[in-house]
């Protein structure tokens, strides 16, 4: 049994994300679809509690995740245990590994709860053990986790395009008051990609995506380009995921947008008072929502 001196402990923040605009603009020979997407964190987050013992090299790994939401796996499916053993093995270390997560961040909904919580562990377990690990090396451990958690290790808005390999941090993004609404229903990022794949069809060279240059130009996030292309199959097998833009436009949102690949909707308002007002209302109407006036980016 590794020693307490031995056993590194610290606890982050994870941040939750929205997508302002996700435009599918190409599939690889791979099948993998290639995307230009405008990311930015939020200050609604998860805590990832890690200790750390006993790393040292030719060892066995042992990860051990707890959660307090029982909708989340904690067994070797959490990409957060796959980050600590895959960071591990790549150093050619073995350790014991607890992770504790604190979960604000629903599964399902598009914010990429899991992958920020897989940066967060590959981030931590860096700085816990100063492993000699550079960034596009961790980005790369990272890339085969998910396509998000690349961008969740440099946390900042971005334009994220490619596969989520190619992150460009925007300099100067304003922040934005936003309305995070999360209905009560759980949309498969497997399905939509496949639902997609079979409705519409795309080339391997990748298509021009004028929003997400726009908005990371500077241009204000207008409806018209708020655009997410897999609203395309999710909105029509999903009405309540529709009805929660109409309703966030109805209620004072200016603009309003599907996440990711779903089930979360994010709203523009003008300010925080007025965010915090919009959010109100649509918990007010609808109990069973889950409704964030939240601040982007946050970092």
């Amino acid at each position: 049994m590794p020693h307490a001196l031995d056993t590194h402990r610290a606890t982050w923040r994870s941040p939750a994300k929205v997508n302002l605009c996700l435009r599918v603009v190409g599939r690889r020979a791979d099948g993998y679809h290639l995307l230009d997407s405008i990311f930015v964190p939020l200050d609604l987050h998860d805590d990832v509690a890690i200790a750390v013992a006993g790393a040292r090299p030719g060892r066995a790994t042992s990860v051990r995740v707890e959660a307090d939401d029982p909708e989340v796996p904690c067994d070797e499916s959490n990409l957060a245990a796959r980050a600590a053993r895959d960071l591990l093995a790549a150093c050619g270390l073995g350790a014991d590994v607890h992770v504790r997560l604190t979960k604000r961040i629903p599964a399902g909904a598009g914010l990429g709860g899991g992958s920020g919580n897989a940066a967060t562990v590959l981030a931590g377990l860096r700085e816990l053990l100063g492993l000699d690990v550079t960034p596009a090396e961790l980005a790369a451990v990272g890339l085969r986790l998910g396509a998000d958690v690349p961008f969740f290790l440099q946390g900042r808005a971005a334009r994220v395009r490619g596969i989520g390999e190619d992150v460009c941090p925007l300099a100067d993004w304003p922040d934005l008051a936003l309305v995070v609404a999360i209905p009560p229903v759980h949309v498969s990022t497997a399905w939509v990609f496949r639902a997609f794949r079979e409705a519409v069809a795309l080339d391997a060279r990748p298509v021009e995506a004028p929003e997400p240059a726009a908005l990371a130009a500077g241009a204000a996030p207008t409806p018209e380009l708020l655009v997410n292309d897999l609203e395309r199959v999710v909105l029509p097998a999903f009405p309540m995921v529709r009805a929660l833009k109409e309703r966030l436009r109805a209620a004072g949102a200016t603009a309003a947008v599907m996440s990711g690949s779903g089930s979360a909707v994010v709203g523009v308002a003008p300010n925080p008072a007025a965010a915090a007002e919009i959010a109100a209302t649509l918990g007010r109407e609808d109990p069973a929502l889950r409704v964030h006036a939240v601040t982007a980016p946050v970092g």
